[in-house]
């Protein structure tokens, strides 16, 4: 054990002092262009239990507001950021996965699952990754005219430690999205059907300004306690007994001014401080509330919709990851140099938990419509046109050199493109209406190992349509 970790170590130590002198070339073209395609997250494989269960998910709607790609993954010696994506589609996935593994049985509840949000990140530390999957879903009761009643929020987060973590997210998904359904198996499902019922149209858009209404945010009163998870903090339901005797100190330094962190003590039966409070979430003195964050506590503030604190900023990923290959003390002399001591604004999630620096108001809304630019190059069809479906409906024809667009608007169904009569071979994606869709016939319509419509990068369908006239939809 101790022999291949140090052969990890030396040959990080080699690639390091190497690259440090310029012996190390650049990447080819080919490389390079590998490194920029989406990593894709495969769940086929995953198993899922949720052994009192009394409901299957019949339906699954994607909700979130931004839906290009679900995160980033770090990949290779110099942890290069790749954005990560489940295939054909978050919905088509998750779907897929939830037949498989909890399929309908004749007394089980019909159930519609809304992602509000699906989430994979890795963090570089100075010694190793972690990697850290969040799933947040809100989960329908369908009656018979296909109306949804609100039964459930959930949502959970999954994280581990290693030298090298992207090979986990498969796993620790299927444990997130298992701990959200677990929850749900509890129902009262007489109760959840006497909620108001929604058109499952409505269930989709923006999030709305105000924010759903959780408990630490239209409570009146939040009781004293520490929080053991972050449903515990959402739900404004601490932990009470013990009571806790909190010790602030300021924090020292350039631009820290009026910034304190706090440390919560265990108050002993004659009222005597205790031990340091452990393992929490955060806690609450009965007026202002804590989140725990690299290793000390900070005080929350009420940001619109949701929490905001002050806390230290990140370490920069290249040079942590410098310092992790060379370690010793130059990459400690490195680790330090890299972490930002500055105070950094960071807001919480109140779907996931998660803590990040993009603020509430910064997150895009979605627009009503998104556009969809269907084309054929030069030799890839031949002059005859070929209709083109979507979602089953004629909506254009197509043949070399041509060009249409089709203004898409249903936020509920994903886009599935059928070239002629290719009934196996239709194109899925969820477009996610922030920016237009480039779709292109391929060069080899008739070889059936090759998908006769692909999503081409924008950079490619822009350079591509400078030469092609458009077309018209047909009627």
């Amino acid at each position: 054990m101790h022999k291949k970790r140090f052969s990890t170590l030396s040959r990080q130590l080699l690639v390091a002092l190497l690259s440090c002198g310029g012996l190390v070339g650049q990447p080819k073209p080919a490389q390079a262009q590998a490194q920029t395609a989406p990593y894709v997250i495969d769940l086929g494989e995953q198993a899922l239990a949720v052994p009192t269960r009394t409901f299957y998910i019949k339906q699954v709607l994607d909700g979130r507001t931004s839906r290009a790609g679900i995160g980033t993954v770090r990949r290779g010696m110099g942890n290069v950021a790749q954005r990560a994506e489940l295939k054909p589609t978050v919905a088509t996935a998750l779907q897929a996965l939830l037949a498989q593994q909890l399929p309908a049985r004749p007394t089980d509840q019909p159930v519609l699952a809304l992602v509000r949000a699906l989430h994979v990140q890795e963090d570089i530390t100075f010694s190793n990754e972690q990697a850290s999957d969040a799933v947040a879903l809100d989960f329908y009761l369908l009656d018979d005219l296909g109306n949804a009643h609100f039964a459930l929020a959930t949502s959970e987060t999954v994280r581990s430690k290693g030298l090298e973590t992207t090979a986990r997210h498969p796993r620790q998904l299927a444990q997130a999205l298992q701990a959200c359904l677990t929850q749900l198996a509890g129902a009262n499902w007489a109760s959840v059907a006497a909620q108001p019922g929604h058109p499952v149209a409505e269930l989709l858009g923006a999030r709305p300004a105000a924010g759903p209404a959780y408990p630490i945010l239209t409570d009146s009163l939040r009781p004293a306690g520490f929080y053991r998870t972050f449903l515990d903090f959402r739900n404004n339901s601490p932990v009470t007994s013990p009571a806790l005797l909190v010790v602030p100190e300021r924090v020292l330094g350039k631009g820290w001014a009026d910034v304190s962190t706090y440390t919560p003590y265990l108050q002993e039966p004659d009222g005597a401080r205790g031990a340091p409070l452990r393992g929490a979430w955060g806690f609450s003195d009965g007026r202002q509330v804590y989140i725990y964050h690299h290793k000390r506590y900070w005080q929350l503030a009420r940001q619109g919709s949701s929490f905001g604190f002050v806390g230290p900023g990140a370490a920069d990923p290249g040079a942590m990851s410098t310092a992790g290959a060379l370690g010793g003390l130059a990459g400690a002399a490195i680790a330090a140099a890299s972490t930002s001591g500055r105070p950094t604004d960071y807001t919480l999630d109140l779907l996931t938990g998660r803590v990040s620096t993009l603020a509430d108001d910064e997150r895009p809304a979605v627009p009503d419509t998104v556009l969809l630019h269907v084309y054929c190059r030069k030799s890839s069809l031949g002059p005859k046109p070929e209709p083109v479906y979507l979602n089953g409906a004629l909506v254009g024809q197509l043949a070399e050199n041509q060009t249409f667009t089709i203004a898409y608007t249903d936020h509920v169904k994903e886009v599935r493109l059928r070239l002629g009569s290719r009934m196996g071979r239709e194109l899925v994606l969820q477009p996610d209406f922030l920016a237009p869709v480039y779709v292109r016939a391929g060069r080899y319509p008739d070889d059936e190992t090759k998908a006769p419509l692909e999503v081409v990068p924008a950079k490619v369908g822009v350079f591509d349509l400078r030469f092609i006239k458009p077309g018209k939809p047909a009627e």
